[in-house]
């Protein structure tokens, strides 16, 4: 039952950070020039999208292992989010980095 709840946090943040972009880490710290850049770049949806979908998968995972009757696939939240932070801190780089023209 955990993963649910997980899994809901996942998609609350989501929100949060499409919302408020601060709160993805590192975010205050860049430059004016680097937050518009990353902005352009939409790394506050990217990283909403990230999150919605860790949250979506975690729930998914959950359901399946009911489903399935395997109680050991309910711990996929934790996979998860080592993909997704991953993905996020690499993907995010490369948004930051990458200037609009």
């Amino acid at each position: 039952m955990e993963t649910i709840y997980i899994g809901l946090l996942f998609i609350a943040i989501a929100i949060a950070v499409k919302i408020y972009p601060g709160l993805l880490a590192g975010y205050n710290s860049l430059s004016n020039r680097d937050k518009e850049n990353a902005e352009s770049n939409a790394l506050p949806t990217f990283a909403a999208i990230v999150f919605g979908v860790m949250g979506l998968i975690s729930i998914a995972g959950y359901l399946v292992s009911i489903w399935l009757n395997k109680p050991s696939l309910s711990g996929i939240w934790v996979l998860v989010t080592i993909v997704g932070m991953i993905v996020l801190i690499v993907f995010g780089n490369i948004l930051v980095n990458n200037r609009s023209r």
